[in-house]
């Protein structure tokens, strides 16, 4: 028997799992409520949104290739951005503290590589000095801007304008863009804000007694009243609807405060489909499930049909947030 055979299998093992870190390090992506990125497809993302916000100003790429001069781009004016996407969910404390080394290294890079940048810019000089990241937590990094800021403007240097600035941009400042992007990119928008707490739909349903107990009676007529669980799947269906409605619910105030006129048009098209429903729940007779899925089936492929540039889950999660909306008031309503 091979001696060396436990050591080649411990050697085997501890590159098999290099090899599983390794994997795991380059699919770690960085989550937004417009979707995840990573470094790269962050910066590509950005590039894109630079050049439809900043077209008329005269954007310009800066591609890394053959060196990292700290800067992805510029316009005419004299503003530069510099991306940066984080590589995990940080804690507050920690995304601050690499955001902040960040904005402190690329800063530094004006400096270092000013005779080269001085040959792009042709004169202009640098007014603002822009750090765009998906987000950021703590206040604090904004002060850590307008302290480097006063730094660099303390420096006298000819590259920058008396009055330069420092300042950190997250994804929304690009809300006009994201859409156009991504239909560019053939990627769709998603939504997906922080779900609702347990607490916070027991308080809910506290405070909506009265829309609670119309959703417990329409969904009374959906299980069959022999079920000897009747109770429990009422109430399992009844918490369902309040968890959709809710968590429904601040995703379309997100999409709101993001896309009004999207939102607008969302708003027009259930008011026009809510009416269908009524006279559809007026005139059926049958089995109350089958109209409950047929009248879900048929607004997810509206939804699907005016808003193509959503994505499949946010469609789900509107389809939800909807159909819940109906069974707490009256829109649907069986026999």
């Amino acid at each position: 028997m091979n001696e060396n055979l436990p050591i080649i299998r411990i050697a085997f093992n501890i590159i098999l799992i290099f090899q599983i870190l390794s994997i795991n390090l380059f699919t770690i992506m960085y989550k937004t409520i417009y979707g995840t990125f990573n470094g790269d497809s962050w910066e590509d993302f950005c590039q894109l949104c630079f050049k439809h916000k900043y077209e008329s100003d005269g954007y310009q790429e800066m591609p890394a290739w053959q060196g990292d001069l700290g800067i992805e781009g510029f316009t005419r004016s004299g503003v530069v951005f510099q991306c940066y996407c984080p590589d995990m969910d940080y804690n507050p404390d920690k995304l601050y503290e690499v955001q902040r080394d960040k904005i402190t290294a690329d800063l530094g890079k004006l400096i270092t590589y000013k005779s080269q940048l001085q040959g792009y810019f042709n004169g202009v000089k640098i007014s603002k000095w822009i750090f765009v990241t998906p987000e950021y937590k703590k206040k604090d990094l904004v002060k850590h801007c307008q302290t480097k800021a006063e730094e660099y403007r303390q420096m006298k240097d000819d590259l920058l304008a008396d009055d330069f600035d420092v300042l950190v941009h997250d994804i929304d400042f690009f809300i006009e863009q994201i859409p156009i992007v991504l239909e560019s990119r053939k990627k769709k928008l998603d939504i997906d804000p922080a779900k609702s707490t347990s607490e916070d739909i027991a308080d809910w349903k506290t405070k909506e007694i009265s829309l609670v107990d119309t959703a417990v009676k329409k969904h009374e007529q959906r299980v069959p009243s022999t079920s000897q669980t009747f109770d429990n799947k009422v109430n399992k269906l009844t918490q369902n609807t309040v968890a959709n409605f809710l968590n429904g619910d601040l995703m379309v105030r997100k999409w709101k405060e993001s896309f009004q006129d999207q939102y607008e048009k969302f708003v027009k098209v259930i008011s026009q489909f809510e009416k269908r429903v009524e006279d559809k729940c007026a005139v059926f007779s049958g089995d109350n499930n089958k109209l409950y899925d047929d009248i879900e089936t048929e607004l997810k492929n509206k939804l699907k049909e005016t808003f193509s540039y959503l994505d499949d889950i946010m469609i789900d999660r509107l389809t939800d947030y909807v159909m819940s909306d109906w069974i707490l008031r009256c829109p649907i309503s069986f026999e």
